[in-house]
């Protein structure tokens, strides 16, 4: 494991990184807490092929509430052949379970397929509850942004965007639904189980979801069924949602209502720093 390091002249001045492997790299505000309280903790899962530039963009909400940020990177292969996606979030509850990050408070924010990851963290608990006890309770809230939710032709074009130029998604978007097909009882259904229990046993925190109504990846009307379904088992559970905006880009089409609404529902939690100037 590499040792601290600053970050980049443009980012905060008090932010420190450091790598736990290539895809899971902690964002640590050096400054003091207040109080002497743990930090809260931030696990961020981006999109597939998502930028550093980009990841850094949703980092510096956080940052004024003095969040300290876990960046966890989903591959492709987690979502091809969804059990070393299980094994792979296994791998960040288990980091959350160790030094240094065994004690504070979490929020999660997951964007497109990095709620696969999310869904599959559940699985990973419920199937091994003496490991993982005491997990969930540390969860204050949770974010999600452009779920992929909906049929498998919604999975392959949204892992075809990743994989694929423009020109060949449509050929790749058939030959992933021939790939499910053929290994069903090793993906579809495995998509089927985490889809179920991201529905029926989520962590049961307050939720806040983004959408949009014309995201060819992630079909609105689920996403909304999603949250009634929530909100009947008790959890406070809201959406934003616009007519029109872009898959894992709305806070780029809009910034003012992105911030003011994950602002809000930090507020809302009641556990967290007026934000600091840094």
């Amino acid at each position: 494991m590499a040792d601290w390091i600053p970050l980049s002249q443009s980012s905060p001045r008090n932010m420190m990184v450091k790598k736990f492997s290539n895809t899971i790299t902690l964002y640590r505000n050096s400054t003091k807490s207040v109080a002497n309280a743990p930090r809260p903790l931030l696990v961020l899962f981006p999109w597939l092929g998502a930028t550093p530039h980009v990841v850094e963009r949703y980092r510096q909400i956080y940052y004024p509430y003095g969040f300290d940020i876990l960046t966890v990177e989903s591959n492709i292969l987690h979502f091809l052949w969804p059990q070393y996606g299980l094994a792979y979030a296994s791998n960040v509850l288990d980091l959350l379970q160790s030094e240094p990050l065994s004690s504070p408070p979490l929020v999660i924010h997951a964007f497109s397929i990095g709620g696969f990851t999310v869904a599959q963290m559940i699985q990973a608990t419920l199937r091994d509850a003496p490991r993982y006890a005491g997990f969930e309770a540390r969860i204050r809230g949770q974010i999600f942004d452009s779920l992929v939710v909906g049929n498998m032709e919604l999975m392959a074009n949204g892992a075809a965007q990743v994989l694929a130029h423009r020109f060949l998604q449509p050929l790749f978007k058939w030959a992933l639904l021939l790939y499910f097909w053929l290994f069903k009882r090793y993906t579809v259904s495995h998509y089927q189980t985490s889809t179920e229990m991201f529905k029926e046993r989520p962590y049961r925190t307050p939720i806040l979801t983004f959408y949009s109504e014309n995201d060819p990846l992630s079909d609105y009307k689920e996403v909304e069924a999603l949250l009634r379904n929530w909100a009947m088992k008790g959890i406070h559970a809201v959406g934003k949602s616009w007519k029109i905006s872009r898959h894992a880009g709305h806070l780029r089409q809009h910034p003012l209502e992105y911030q003011s609404a994950v602002q809000n529902f930090l507020g809302s939690l009641g556990m967290f720093y007026f934000p600091t100037k840094l």
